[in-house]
């Protein structure tokens, strides 16, 4: 039988997204940066990777806090049929 996540292992998923989602940006950051020294274009390519790199983390943002939405979910229903007697 699977035991509710503790509140520590809830609190480390959502530290865990978060820090996905900063350093995806910060490496499509520095990327665009590369490109900038690179090629010679000052702020083209940095502007560019840096949506790229928002657009990209915040869909595995969204992505992820879907799944734990989904695990809550799946708790609680299990939860309420445990205590429904009918």
């Amino acid at each position: 039988m699977k035991q509710k996540r503790s509140s520590g292992q809830v609190l480390f998923a959502h530290i865990t997204i978060g820090i996905q989602l900063a350093i995806t940006i910060l490496l499509f950051v520095l990327g665009g940066n590369w490109l900038d020294k690179k090629f010679n274009k000052s702020p083209l390519f940095l502007a560019i990777c840096t949506a790229i790199g928002m657009a990209v983390g915040f869909y595995h943002l969204m992505k992820d806090l879907k799944i734990e939405e989904t695990k809550d979910q799946k708790y609680e229903e299990k939860k309420r049929k445990k205590w429904n007697w009918h």
